[in-house]
């Protein structure tokens, strides 16, 4: 734990400056929500089915690079437990604090479409539960994320649909694919 609480401030601090190097434009900063679908993978996709997620953003848009934006996210994934034959209530949940690259690809001046590659890094805290049983605090990986997405402008505020891969580098095999649609203002 604490290795990995080292290594997302060393991370956090190398995006301070370019975070101070905003200049003023129309809006670097910006607020959003999403949620969606959550598909678990690899060992946690034997145990559990399909959940869904809910994210906060805040959005930095720094004037020095056109085509970077960063993205913080606090997220919630869970997931029900598959059916043990017992017919307890369980379920596992992801809490996740993530620093994110978002990379656009040109387009024209008039397209209000807007594509968009992301990578990111960050704290997840996954944690299992049963209604007769939980596993106390869980566990907080360091974990990454990759993907991309599609922002789409409207009047005053924009929506964007994205796909992305979690890894939760743990003892298990802990990832996921949550695709989501949000909104930016």
């Amino acid at each position: 734990m604490q290795r990995s609480l080292r290594l997302f401030s060393v991370v956090l601090s190398l995006a301070v400056p370019v975070l101070l190097s905003a200049q003023d434009t129309a809006r670097p900063v910006s607020f959003g929500f999403s949620g969606g679908l959550s598909i678990p993978t690899g060992d946690l996709g034997d145990g559990a089915d399909a959940g869904y997620v809910v994210a906060g953003h805040v959005f930095f848009k720094p004037s020095a690079i056109q085509a970077l934006r960063l993205r913080a996210d606090v997220s919630l994934d869970r997931w029900s437990l598959k059916n043990d034959g017992n017919g307890s209530d369980a379920s596992t949940r992801s809490v996740g604090v993530v620093a994110n690259a978002l990379f656009d690809f040109a387009t024209n001046g008039t397209s209000t479409v807007k594509p968009y590659v992301l990578v990111g890094l960050g704290l997840y805290n996954n944690k299992s539960s049963a209604a007769e049983t939980s596993n106390g605090e869980g566990a907080t990986d360091v974990g990454v994320q990759v993907g991309g997405g599609m922002e789409f402008q409207l009047a005053g505020f924009s929506t964007f649909a994205e796909a992305k891969y979690v890894n939760a580098f743990s003892e298990r095999r802990v990832s996921w694919i949550p695709i989501s649609f949000g909104v930016r203002f």
